[in-house]
């Protein structure tokens, strides 16, 4: 029985750190470099490691809780991921442009990159301290016992 709670409580962190990688997506692309697989390997090392936490956790309710706190400390995270992403895309894409058009190429690519960190500002606290509430009481909530003595 003790087998199947541990599998259970591994497919939970693999499930969480599967979302975490997904919402740490942008930062991944952000720093990949042509011809080198370092993005995957991070990500596939993050659930990797959510995995293992939620392994060692000592209830199936603390293993949620684990993976709700990861996964609102990623989404959470998301604007600086997006932040990341927009700068490399504008980098690339003021770098491609015709000679005599830069100025326009960076303030389109400067509005853009306004727009997808406001969006995802918006959307990545909101949810990111959601779940990171959802995980504190998950992992530290519960009933305690409490033994009054009288003489």
């Amino acid at each position: 029985m003790k087998f199947v709670s541990a599998l259970f409580r591994t497919l939970i962190g693999l499930v969480f750190g599967a979302a975490s990688a997904m919402a740490l997506s942008p930062a991944f692309a952000a720093f990949h470099i042509e011809g080198s697989d370092t993005a995957p390997l991070i990500a596939v090392t993050l659930v990797i490691l959510c995995g293992a936490l939620c392994l060692f956790a000592p209830s199936s309710r603390r293993a949620f809780g684990r993976g709700f706190l990861l996964l609102g400390v990623s989404v959470f995270a998301l604007p600086v991921s997006t932040f990341l992403l927009s700068g490399r895309a504008a980098t690339d894409v003021i770098a491609s442009s015709e000679s005599g058009s830069e100025a326009a190429t960076a303030i389109g690519a400067g509005m853009a990159g306004v727009a997808i960190t406001g969006l995802a500002t918006f959307f990545g606290l909101i949810v990111g301290a959601i779940l990171l509430l959802i995980g504190l009481v998950l992992s530290l909530g519960g009933r305690r016992e409490v033994i009054v003595v009288e003489k």
